[in-house]
């Protein structure tokens, strides 16, 4: 059996990480909490998160527009410049 440590402070494995997102760890604070992965150097968060299943909502990610128009609130604090009749 190989054993990759994902966390070298605590000499925490994948298999942890990996056995603890089985009993229901979804988080990093999760790992953190029931391992203790990240809570030294913290350079191991990263991988410790690719070992972490993906949330239901990335796989239906969409693109909004975005447009550049700019239409003037009801509560818009800036004052527009009145037109005195002449």
């Amino acid at each position: 059996m190989i054993l990759m440590y994902i966390c070298i402070c605590s000499a925490i494995t994948d298999k942890q990480i990996k056995t603890a997102v089985a009993n229901g760890a979804s988080t990093l604070e999760d790992l953190q909490f029931e391992l203790g992965v990240a809570i030294n150097c913290g350079r191991c968060a990263e991988s410790a998160m690719e070992l972490l299943p993906v949330p239901e909502f990335e796989h239906h990610l969409h693109a909004t527009e975005i447009t550049r128009s700019r239409r003037q609130a009801a509560n818009d604090t800036q004052l527009t410049a009145a037109v005195v009749a002449q």
